[in-house]
């Protein structure tokens, strides 16, 4: 495949809002924040930004309408929150994940739609709630045929696929142990992530209650009030910015527009995205430093690093161990703690951490000499991914 956009554009400044449970700030307030400080880390002002772009909703749920500004930050609350006059492009996502958005910005850019566009996504967790569960007193259609057996719950859908991950290739419960503690003693060096003060110990993670066999409670993301933003801009105008640009340099996107999945979709996606990413970008998977991988559920990185060419289908739960995917060895992944532990942030969490560790501000969790970090968020229905790169190839 061609990429037209190879080279052409950079992510030059991230923000976070704080990230919490149950917070008593607003999420637009959040997602405020977060566009701010994104902007300012760019070295920009808003006057600057002359594109948006979103993926507003909530899992489960519409977006827009009266909640806007409380439970969702659609592109119309932000715009009218900044002041912004000068909106020369945007788009907002009614479908995919954040990621979708990002494909969209560096399209815009890439064909001189606009100079600066921010990108920002906004979580909320309700007091008392909980993601894509079926609450209600009558289950219709599809749903009929789920619900009333307890299949309507996102870790449901996912633990089949990884049982028969464990059964076909005899991998057990304590191989994934070492990429959840591992995204944990990321998440204690990393100040904003939830889990900063919460060590894990395998036997933390083995001792855990079960959600729906065999996945445990620390298999799943942890949901979270909060935010983060990302400025993109047009590679000729990003050298004069702020902090060195991290250059898109490869995109791949794929997907299959389900929810319930057999395993050989999830590798479907995986494959798919992995060919646009390496063909695109000339790149091969021993050129990546560092990896940031979606991590809905920790099942997910098996068919990340199978499908993306790491290593070969039912390889991935022993390639992952012995320290290869800790910080010093050879593919650190998700250094900032992912969904995991940073918290939930549908993936844009994974961008804001790529950016940094290009630009060689990840602090503690530093990857030495980082030229090459793979960023792939979504996995069913809405995988997109990219490579970032220090310097144009």
């Amino acid at each position: 495949m061609t990429f037209d956009a190879k080279n052409k554009v950079a992510i030059v400044g991230v923000g976070h809002s704080q990230l919490g449970r149950h917070l008593d700030r607003p999420l637009g307030l959040l997602a405020l924040d977060a566009a701010l400080a994104a902007i300012d880390d760019a070295g920009l002002a808003i006057e600057d930004i002359d594109g948006f772009t979103t993926f507003p909703e909530l899992p489960a749920t519409g977006h827009g309408g009266p909640e806007d500004g409380r439970t969702v930050v659609t592109l119309h609350w932000m715009v009218s929150a900044l002041g912004s006059k000068q909106v020369n492009w945007w788009t907002q996502m009614g479908s995919g994940n954040i990621s979708t958005a990002i494909g969209a910005a560096i399209q815009a850019l890439a064909t001189n739609c606009c100079d600066h566009v921010l990108v920002w996504r906004a979580l909320h967790l309700p007091r008392g709630g909980t993601y894509t569960q079926h609450t209600g007193n009558e289950a219709r259609g599809a749903a009929a045929y789920a619900a009333p057996y307890g299949n309507s719950l996102a870790p449901v859908w996912f633990a089949p696929n990884y049982m028969r991950y464990l059964k076909l290739y005899g991998a057990q419960r304590e191989h994934l142990a070492t990429f959840v503690v591992n995204s944990r003693n990321f998440a204690n060096l990393n100040p904003k992530a939830f889990f900063h003060d919460t060590p894990m110990t395998v036997d933390d993670y083995m001792n855990a209650r079960m959600i729906a066999d065999p996945m445990c409670l620390f298999d799943c993301d942890i949901p979270i009030d909060g935010a983060a933003a990302i400025v993109l801009s047009r590679a000729e105008l990003a050298t004069s910015l702020r902090h060195p640009p991290a250059y898109v340099t490869g995109f791949g996107q794929a997907g299959f527009d389900a929810s319930l999945v057999p395993p050989d979709e999830f590798w479907h996606t995986t494959e798919s995205l992995g060919r646009g990413v390496w063909e695109s970008s000339g790149l091969r998977p021993s050129d990546v430093d560092g990896a940031m991988l979606y991590d809905g559920f920790s099942p997910d990185v098996y068919f990340w690093l199978e499908g993306l060419g790491f290593c070969g289908r039912g390889e991935a739960f022993e390639w992952i161990q012995d320290g290869r995917i800790a910080l010093g060895g050879e593919l650190p992944i998700n250094t900032f703690g992912g969904n995991l532990s940073e918290g939930r942030l549908h993936g844009i969490g994974h961008w804001v951490e790529a950016t940094l560790q290009i630009q060689g501000r990840a602090d503690a969790r530093q990857i030495a000499g980082a030229e090459h970090v793979l960023v792939a968020t979504g996995l069913t229905g809405h995988g997109s991914g990219a490579i970032l790169s220090a310097a144009p190839l």
